[in-house]
């Protein structure tokens, strides 16, 4: 199980960079702090987890689409970047798709 959850806490690192970078440092913490809400072993703390996931998820799709719409206006390259954070993307996705598996579930009640 423990292998399931490696992109999440891969995800999360990234999620807090992000608002850290930002300046954002309370969603930062949370996003780092975030996968040790899997310890409490119960099975709303593994659907909120999988919930902030996602919703990390929708922040790396706002996030990508703001930035192309910058770089492309400013005349510079674009499609690196486009490609990093789609990356980056699937993976949050990927993670929390994971959560949900049979191997997880059943760590929870």
């Amino acid at each position: 199980m423990i292998i399931r959850l490696i992109p999440l806490i891969i995800a999360f690192l990234l999620l807090g960079a992000h608002f850290l970078r930002s300046g954002h440092v309370i969603l930062g913490g949370v996003s780092i702090l975030a996968p040790l809400l899997l310890l409490i072993k119960k099975r709303r703390m593994l659907l909120f987890v999988q919930w902030l996931t996602y919703s990390g998820a929708m922040v790396w799709i706002q996030t990508t689409f703001s930035l192309v719409q910058q770089r492309r206006m400013a005349g510079v390259p674009w499609v690196r970047m486009l490609l990093i954070l789609s990356g980056v993307t699937v993976l949050t996705l990927f993670a929390g798709y994971l959560l949900s598996s049979d191997i997880v579930k059943r760590q929870y009640h």
